[in-house]
């Protein structure tokens, strides 16, 4: 913009009874008229840099954003909410083109929308907001619904309060603060209700505290007024929340600097938004109850998985679950063109065991095998199972013939180290297993009974030469 034509622009442009603020795409600097340095409260001259307005905040109505004036430029925000030094203002945003590289907008306080600002969209932009709250978002969205009441109502304090489980203490839990005033949020935790009497029986009877000048409440109500004199209240409004009847809550709004007359009006739309978010409360805790019992079924359904998954005596994975799991790993293995390896084991003379020291040390005897397999598989995919009676069976898939030869080892020496005394084997005076391993590069085609077949074969091979031994078997 030549200096001419801007010196031209600028004396038309404080004539207009409109903040205006221009900016140029070239020097990126902003020029401002008189009315929107007020407005602003800035007092530099001529051109001013995104620095002077680092002081001021804008929030974009319709979601509560901060927005930067860089934002305010290149968005098509139409109504801000300017906080300053004293109550916010409420500003309607025009857009608009100068010239190729200048562009601007206009600030308009609109008296009547700084008093209602379409109070109706107020309500339906608070309903939208907590009509499908989640649990994530609560204290965002109740937090810019008592904004917004505050600000409508002319109020320097809003508030929710919400009873506590023991229903004899209250606890202030959300709060909004005008500009220059002090939060009290921090010092009104778990406030025993009989500290207030008067407060409490008015809210029981009514569900509604209204005060237009708190030096005019009755006698019985002393403790209120010293508290709400503490807090540098003039005025209050309060309504009730209740769940099924009962008074679980309370939203209200204060006046601190000046005292104010409650209209009808006020009391018609803070009942608004306190049903507002009663109803999004009672949503809330209809979903913890709900996501409550939703968790203790699949609880409930994990622990009938894992029954009918799990052996019973031993509690590592039962025949039933090693014949899914050997099927699908199976057909894993295919499609990665991978092996696939399966051991099956025997406890030796593992008969004259029970019969000899009794079925409760038998017992015994196959919990310590069946923990011992199972601490072996620490790969994820690696399954140990009860196969049946006194034998176990392991799954290792993308497992190689030497790996495999490498894991019986390891069955062997842990069991070893057990030392579980069994002197009615023919083999040796502690507990051993006889080992059956088979590794395939599986196909499409291959089965898992095929394989069982094989490893089966390789068992009773190592029991027929000798047992306490590991073998492989070739078709």
């Amino acid at each position: 913009m030549s200096h001419d034509s801007n010196n031209t622009i600028w004396q038309i442009f404080n004539l207009i009874n409109l903040a205006v603020i221009a900016y140029d795409n070239k020097t990126h600097h902003y020029t401002l008229n008189q009315h929107a340095k007020t407005l602003l409260n800035i007092n530099s001259d001529g051109a001013v840099s995104n620095d002077v307005f680092n002081n001021i905040t804008l929030r974009d109505f319709n979601d509560d954003t901060v927005i930067t004036i860089e934002q305010l430029f290149s968005s098509n925000i139409t109504a801000v909410l300017l906080e300053c030094e004293f109550s916010p203002q409420l500003l309607n945003v025009n857009h608009s083109i100068v010239n190729d590289s200048v562009s601007m907008i206009t600030l308009e306080q609109d008296r009547t929308l700084t008093e209602q600002y379409n109070f109706d969209q107020i309500i339906s932009k608070i309903s939208t907001k907590l009509i499908d709250i989640q649990n994530d978002n609560i204290d965002q969205q109740i937090n810019f619904a008592l904004k917004a009441i505050g600000t409508v109502l002319k109020a320097d304090r809003s508030y929710l309060f919400e009873f506590n489980t023991d229903n004899e203490t209250i606890t202030n839990t959300h709060e909004w603060v005008n500009t220059g005033i002090i939060a009290c949020k921090d010092r009104l935790q778990n406030v025993p209700k009989v500290e207030l009497p008067y407060f409490f029986e008015i809210m029981n009877e009514s569900h509604l505290f209204q005060v237009n000048d708190i030096e005019q409440l009755p006698a019985k109500a002393d403790a209120e007024k010293v508290e709400f004199k503490e807090q540098n209240i003039q005025s209050v409004l309060c309504i009730g929340l209740r769940f099924d009847e009962e008074l679980v809550g309370f939203i209200g709004c204060d006046c601190v600097k000046t005292k104010r007359n409650w209209s009808k009006i006020d009391l018609i739309r803070i009942k608004l938004v306190g049903e507002i978010i009663n109803n999004a409360l009672k949503n809330i805790n209809y979903k913890k109850k709900l996501q409550l019992t939703q968790q203790q079924l699949i609880n409930a359904n994990i622990k009938l998985n894992k029954l009918a998954n799990t052996d019973a005596l031993t509690n590592i994975a039962n025949r039933r679950f090693f014949d899914a799991t050997l099927k699908s790993e199976i057909k894993r293995c295919a499609r990665h063109n991978q092996p696939v390896s399966l051991i099956i084991c025997d406890i030796d003379f593992f008969k004259r065991y029970n019969d000899n020291y009794g079925h409760q040390k038998g017992d015994d005897a196959l919990k310590q095998v069946a923990s011992a397999l199972s601490g072996l598989c620490k790969r994820e995919g690696d399954l140990a199972a009860r196969y049946g009676g006194e034998e176990f069976a392991i799954i290792l898939p993308f497992t190689g013939l030497e790996q495999c030869e490498h894991f019986t080892t390891l069955i062997q020496q842990k069991i070893k180290s057990l030392k579980i005394a069994h002197d009615y084997s023919s083999v040796n005076n502690k507990l051993t297993i006889s080992i059956g391993y088979t590794t395939c590069l599986v196909t499409k085609a291959s089965t898992s009974e095929t394989l069982i077949k094989v490893a089966d074969k390789a068992l009773y091979l190592a029991k027929d030469s000798g047992r306490n031994k590991a073998c492989t078997f070739e078709e």
